[in-house]
């Protein structure tokens, strides 16, 4: 028998066991793709497309359904998040535009690392959004201004 016979022969007896899982599946509620991999007796893996749960049979042992369980890890040097807009970086965004604008004038502020600054940058533009509250008096920009223009001489022991 040629290899398309041969091949034809076994589509006509398994079509009817795969339509009869692919019932199963719906019928059980499982809108999404179904796997089934086997190897003669020995083993079978049988899962749902975004289901943690499988089936599986390895080596001839016992038939188990198993629990997948699932963590992300990265390399160290991926980095694990990513800046969004939000109030906060809007915040160490104007207080780092503040320091600049003091650099010229205040030569002091360049003898602090600048990874304490970035640290001092990131803590103050927090402590700003926690404490700004918006009214009719209030102005962000002249608000986050003032306060950066503080904390920042302050910090460099130019203001008392």
């Amino acid at each position: 028998m040629n290899n398309k016979e041969k091949f034809r022969g076994l589509c006509q007896e398994v079509l009817p066991l795969i339509n009869g899982i692919a019932e199963a599946v719906k019928r059980n509620g499982y809108e999404a793709m179904a796997s089934l991999t086997i190897d003669g007796d020995d083993y079978f893996a049988f899962s749902i497309h975004g289901s943690d749960w499988k089936m599986g049979k390895v080596n001839g042992g016992p038939v188990n359904m198993c629990y997948e369980f699932k963590e992300e890890i990265q390399l160290q040097d991926q980095r694990q998040e990513k800046m969004s807009y939000n109030k906060a970086s809007e915040n160490l965004v104007e207080i780092s535009l503040v320091y600049a604008s003091l650099q010229a004038g205040h030569e002091k502020l360049n003898d602090i690392d600048s990874i304490a600054w970035k640290q001092k940058f990131v803590d103050w533009a927090n402590e700003f959004e926690n404490q700004w509250q918006e009214g009719k008096d209030s102005d962000y920009l002249e608000d986050i201004e003032k306060f950066a223009r503080h904390k920042i001489l302050e910090y460099a022991g130019l203001e008392g």
